[in-house]
């Protein structure tokens, strides 16, 4: 496993040990689920911006449309 420093100030110090308090464990247990979330969170913002972007574009729309009565016709 890859080493990386942090530094912090003395309010984020105090997060950092009562989250590791609650939660227990390690506090490189903590900064790794800390990370994967920010990773997670990163991802849901994305996929929103561009579902958005999708959603308003007229062209989008359209073949989302052909898909859908393509899919209808499969079904059926």
């Amino acid at each position: 496993m890859e080493v990386v420093t942090v530094r912090v100030d003395e309010k984020t110090r105090k997060e950092l040990d009562q989250v590791v308090e609650e939660l227990g464990g390690s506090t490189s247990e903590v900064i790794r689920k800390a990370i994967h979330l920010a990773w997670f969170t990163t991802m849901q913002d994305r996929m929103r911006r561009e579902s958005a972007e999708i959603a308003n574009d007229p062209v989008e729309r359209e073949e989302a449309e052909q898909i859908r009565e393509w899919a209808r016709y499969l079904a059926s």
